[in-house]
């Protein structure tokens, strides 16, 4: 087709508005609603706050009393018993790695290892670690498993022959059968390995308490999980009742692209409760020093000077919302989460942009505040923000506005100022 001046114009100016509208629409979204209800509160929240290791767990007082973590999975970092004394002293449960304290061939089945099957090291290791800590601990029998070299990366039938030693040593001591044991301690979700480990226990007598994986998808991942949570508590789950599980704890959350991303935890959290999850700890990587989080920095929450990141505000405000009367929230935006509290000083509502587009005209719909403030017609709403900082530290939250609202009679609208991408927005509600 050959083009006359005045065609390759328009031609011209077509693709290029094309191109604008679409790359346009691709950063900016427009009209997200959001409704919460104070008047519909949920019940037995379950925190998603836990970390992995430390270095000295004494320094960090005072950011545990602010966090409230509810898991510490603990094993080559354990200094001295009195750490775990320490942590459960905050309401935490402590998660013993075995295979820490045991060791790691450094390369799959080094033959100069003393292999946990055919060596008493096994058994002298769960021995002295039962008879300083008894119940007070999860024992979680083996690290990864499968997949990683340096762990061990056994054959399915080693493994769980290694598990089965470690669990009935566990259970052979005086209270032993009431210790609480995990695993497969997997280094992902994987259904075939999660169910033939479930039937291997099932047909052996293999009690786990626990069942344990690391789960590091995102994203549009986090929508697989949610089929795969479905699929384990009706399909695969009921087929092994002797197994014995009472609690789904991921021991280690958030990939390395992810850890220091505020709004990614609170995405992943708002989908570990949504399908039940029990409880997560955080896990460790490098950062862009080379130094692994796996340090007194709370796995990242915190620079290595002590100073607070945005991530640290992000597990902050959610740890509120868990100790609080957490309400009913929606939203029609599937990029954004939500979560809403209030508690004796006022209302509380975390909105939290999670993709890649600034959000704007973001409308949120407030339900029957009069269930919290009673007859009170104005109220101070006061509005902070978690930018995308990650390794920076962020001294404390942003103040963005504050405003005098109405309270409506049925439903309370507030119209929110764009959202940037990775944003969190937190709302607060006071008379």
């Amino acid at each position: 087709m050959i083009l006359t001046h005045l065609n390759k114009k328009l031609f011209f100016f077509i693709v290029f508005f094309l191109m604008f509208v679409t790359v346009k629409s691709q950063r900016i979204k427009d009209s997200v609603k959001v409704e919460v209800d104070f008047s519909k509160k949920i019940s037995n929240v379950k925190s998603m706050s836990g970390f992995l290791h430390y270095e000295n767990i004494r320094l960090l007082e005072k950011n545990i009393k602010e966090l409230q973590p509810k898991y510490w999975r603990i094993g080559w970092s354990c200094k001295s018993p009195d750490d775990i004394t320490y942590v459960r002293s905050f309401g935490i449960t402590p998660i013993l790695v075995i295979s820490d304290l045991y060791g790691y061939p450094g390369i799959k089945n080094n033959k100069n290892w003393p292999h946990p099957l055919y060596t008493d090291k096994l058994k002298t290791v769960i021995t002295t670690e039962y008879q300083k800590f008894k119940n007070t601990v999860i024992y979680d029998i083996w690290n990864e498993p499968f997949h990683q070299p340096t762990a061990g990366d056994f054959d399915k039938e080693e493994f769980y022959q290694i598990f089965k030693k470690a669990h009935d040593i566990i259970r052979s001591f005086p209270g032993g059968d009431k210790a609480m044991i995990t695993g497969p301690s997997l280094d992902n979700y994987n259904e075939k390995e999660i169910d033939d480990f479930l039937n291997f226990c099932n047909s052996n007598d293999v009690r786990v308490d626990v069942l344990s994986w690391h789960e590091f998808r995102d994203q549009e991942g986090l929508k697989d999980f949610s089929k795969d949570m479905i699929k384990l508590r009706t399909k695969i789950l009921p087929k092994y009742p002797k197994v014995g599980v009472k609690k789904i704890v991921l021991t280690e959350i958030l990939n390395q692209y992810s850890m220091l991303s505020a709004s990614e935890a609170l995405n992943n959290f708002k989908s570990f409760e949504n399908n039940g999850i029990d409880g997560t700890c955080k896990t460790c990587w490098a950062e862009s020093d080379g130094v692994f989080n796996c340090n007194n920095s709370m796995n990242g929450l915190l620079d290595k000077n002590g100073n607070t990141r945005a991530i640290y505000w992000a597990y902050e405000i959610y740890n509120q919302s868990t100790k609080n009367n957490r309400v009913k929230d929606w939203t029609n935006y599937d990029k954004a989460s939500v979560f809403a509290s209030y508690d004796k000083k006022g209302g509380y509502i975390i909105v939290n942009n999670n993709s890649g587009n600034k959000v704007v005209n973001t409308v949120v719909k407030i339900k029957n505040l009069q269930s919290v403030f009673g007859t009170t017609k104005k109220l101070d709403l006061k509005i902070y923000e978690i930018p995308n900082t990650r390794e920076e530290p962020l001294e404390k939250m942003i103040f963005n506005k504050s405003q005098k609202i109405n309270i409506a009679k049925n439903t309370t609208e507030i119209i929110l100022p764009a959202i940037s991408p990775k944003t969190i927005f937190y709302l607060l509600l006071s008379k």
